[in-house]
């Protein structure tokens, strides 16, 4: 069953008071979540504030052919907000790596009416993907969730990169240093080497699970 922003334009004309927002909570790595709404004012949902922000998604579709679906999300960049978010996001890389740090969005579309339901009529999970801007908007591709794009075993053992997030709870440095690149020697050189989250007793050559 396809639920496009038409045809919840759509329904919405169809005589009754209530609407169906499209709430999307769009989650990158090193940032507050983004909280939006395209309806023409703020909504609380959830505990949330979303925000009335203009955007455009595609299509919102259930396959039923075994395939990923993708549609495409268009958000407002006349303000440079979302140009901004993804310059921090790609120095948030830089530091931390892309593995497991993807831009991911959640679909929640509810009933004006009903508010004070914490359950949306329907939830959607993607991936954000090959972000395009430009002086008026930005573009992403939005990827469901696939079992095919599941990386087994969830960690690689590579030798000379650390897994952890800097200062986190794993990593456990807490001094004054705000900058790690992630290997081997630069943990030596912050006197942490015994929480490196690398292998670097594994070998080169072959594939090690």
């Amino acid at each position: 069953m396809a639920l496009s922003l038409r045809t919840i334009q759509d329904k919405n004309s169809l005589g009754s008071d209530a609407v169906f927002h499209v709430l999307l909570e769009i989650i990158i790595p090193g940032v507050a979540p983004i909280t939006i709404t395209n309806n023409g004012e703020d909504v609380t949902w959830g505990s949330k504030t979303w925000l009335a922000f203009p955007f455009d998604i595609s299509e919102l579709s259930e396959e039923g052919s075994g395939e990923v679906p993708q549609w495409t999300i268009t958000l407002d960049n006349r303000q440079r907000v979302i140009e901004m978010y993804l310059s921090n996001y790609d120095q948030f890389l830089k530091i931390n790596g892309i593995d497991g740090n993807e831009i991911k969005c959640v679909c929640n579309i509810v009933n004006s009416k009903d508010l004070l339901n914490t359950e949306a009529i329907k939830t959607v999970y993607f991936e954000l993907s090959q972000p395009s801007t430009t002086s008026e908007t930005a573009t992403f591709t939005l990827t469901a969730d696939s079992p095919f794009n599941i990386t087994t075993p969830k960690r690689r053992f590579i030798k000379q990169f650390c897994y952890w997030k800097f200062k986190g709870i794993e990593c456990g440095y807490a001094g004054a240093d705000t900058v790690c690149d992630k290997t081997l020697t630069r943990c030596k050189s912050l006197g942490n080497s015994p929480r490196f989250g690398g292998f670097p007793g594994v070998g080169f050559g072959g594939v090690r699970l």
